[in-house]
């Protein structure tokens, strides 16, 4: 909670957030598959209950100003998330989908939540579900480009995710075609930086979101 209300601070159009599950269904908010990396226990998050994560140190890690954050819990998250703050909620598991949909729409979120994946299966899935749900595809670093033009078109998607390699005209310009969104990152330094710009993207997706700021609106 301590990077959103930052992102809400800092003036920021959106936040990228990963969604896990509990072993007993319950969706948090956490990038690892295991617990080691962030808080202070371990093992595999989707074998803990929500209870027991509700324990964990989930700040710390990054720096002590942070100790005992707690990892979010979605369900809570979403009744505060503040207005104006986009949500890119990124499935990993696609049994998570329809709980993710009914949280979604339990609180009339469909505006400013928009459902991701690397997989086109998952956006399917969230499409026949739920389909006022906005969805984002994210195209993998190491995937063929190929055959993106006819990937765009048959997938039930609003956005398209390239990553900075793959930001070249000849991959923008069809997805703009096709009427999507462009999102590209991440974007961490300045030589990157001024290579997507160059293409327009609509969002940035950056760990150093102080970086573009300073960037694109500097102080006189």
């Amino acid at each position: 909670m301590a990077a959103i209300n930052m992102a809400v601070e800092s003036n920021l159009d959106a936040v990228e957030l990963d969604i896990q599950a509990s072993a007993d269904h319950a969706l948090v908010i956490f990038h690892d598959e295991r617990l080691d990396r962030t808080t202070d226990g371990t093992g595999i998050l989707n074998e803990w209950s929500l209870e027991a994560l509700r324990r964990l140190d989930a700040g710390a890690w990054f720096d002590a100003r942070y100790q005992k954050e707690p990892i979010p819990i979605l369900a809570e998250v979403l009744p505060c998330f503040p207005d104006g703050l986009m949500a890119f909620l990124e499935l990993k598991n696609q049994e998570n989908v329809e709980p993710l949909g009914t949280l979604i729409s339990h609180h009339h979120a469909e505006e400013w939540c928009v459902a991701l994946s690397f997989s086109d299966q998952i956006l399917q899935h969230v499409s026949d579900l739920f389909p006022t749900i906005k969805r984002a595809y994210i195209h993998h670093p190491q995937a063929d480009v190929s055959d993106l033009l006819n990937r765009i078109t048959s997938l039930p998607a609003d956005f398209i995710g390239l990553f900075p390699p793959h930001m070249v005209p000849e991959n923008v310009e069809p997805c703009r075609q096709a009427g999507l969104q462009i999102l590209t990152g991440p974007v961490n330094d300045m030589d990157t930086l001024h290579k997507m710009l160059f293409l327009s993207p609509d969002y940035i997706l950056s760990d150093r979101p102080d970086l573009i700021q300073n960037a694109l609106y500097p102080t006189p």
